[in-house]
C-alpha cells in the first residue's frame, strides 16, 4: 500500500478535522500493528523524528520506513499533538475517507472501529494461550508468527483442525480490515481478482 508524501504544509495545518480525530484516536490501528508491520518515511525524514520512530528506522530499496508498532502508541498516539513522521499528519484510512465522503456517519465508523478492536482483541487472547507466550503481540505479528507455526506433520487431526479454524478466523479478521481500513482498490483486488485475457 502506498501511503501519501509530504505536501510541504507547516505543522499546525496538518491537525485533521475533530470527528475524524475521534475515530483516530478510538481506533489506532496503522499504528498498533494491526494492519501495517512499517511505515514509509518522506526523503530527509531520518535523523529528524522523534527518538522511539528514529530507533525503529530501517532502509530497504533505496526507501526508508520504521517498524510498527509505534513505540509512542499506548492505547492511543501519546504524541498526537507534537512533531512525528509525516506519514501519520497524512495518512488516511479507507474508514476516514468514507466518514470524509459521507459513506459512513461517525458513530457507524465507531461501532466499526469497536467491532473490529473486539474481533482482534479475541484473536490475540486466542493466539497468547495457543502459544503459550505472555509477551504481547500485534495483530500483523501473528500472521507472521502463524507462517511460522503451520506444521502439517502434526499427527493429532484435533490440534490441526484447530489451528486451521484459528488461520482461517484471522484471514476472515483481514479481509475485513481491508474491507473497512484499506484503500477501496485493494478490497476490489481482493474480492476480484483480475482475469487474464488470452
Amino acid at each position: 500500500m502506498s501511503l501519501p508524501q509530504d505536501t510541504g504544509e507547516p505543522a499546525g495545518d496538518r491537525i485533521a478535522p475533530l470527528e475524524e480525530q475521534r475515530i483516530c484516536v478510538e481506533c489506532g490501528f496503522c499504528c498498533d500493528g494491526t494492519l501495517f508491520l512499517h511505515a514509509h518515511l518522506n526523503p530527509g525524514e531520518r535523523g529528524h523524528l522523534p527518538e522511539k520512530i528514529e530507533s525503529a528506522v530501517y532502509s530497504k530499496d533505496g526507501r526508508d520506513y520504521f517498524r510498527l508498532p509505534c513505540g509512542y502508541f499506548d492505547r492511543k498516539c501519546t504524541i498526537y499533538r507534537s512533531e512525528k513522521a509525516d506519514v501519520c499528519y497524512y495518512y488516511r484510512c479507507q474508514l476516514l475517507k468514507d466518514y470524509a465522503g459521507g459513506v459512513v456517519s461517525s458513530e457507524d465508523a465507531l461501532k466499526i472501529v469497536r467491532e473490529a478492536k473486539r474481533v482482534r482483541d479475541e484473536l490475540l487472547g486466542e493466539w497468547k494461550k495457543r502459544s503459550g507466550r505472555e509477551e504481547d503481540i500485534y495483530f500483523m505479528g501473528i500472521l507472521r508468527e502463524s507462517g511460522k507455526e503451520a506444521d502439517p506433520a502434526i499427527d493429532e487431526q484435533g490440534a490441526l483442525a484447530e489451528m486451521d479454524l484459528f488461520a482461517v478466523r484471522c484471514n476472515i479478521f483481514e479481509a475485513l480490515l481491508i474491507r473497512h481500513f484499506s484503500p477501496a482498490s485493494e478490497f476490489e483486488k481482493l474480492m476480484m481478482p483480475e482475469t487474464k485475457v488470452k
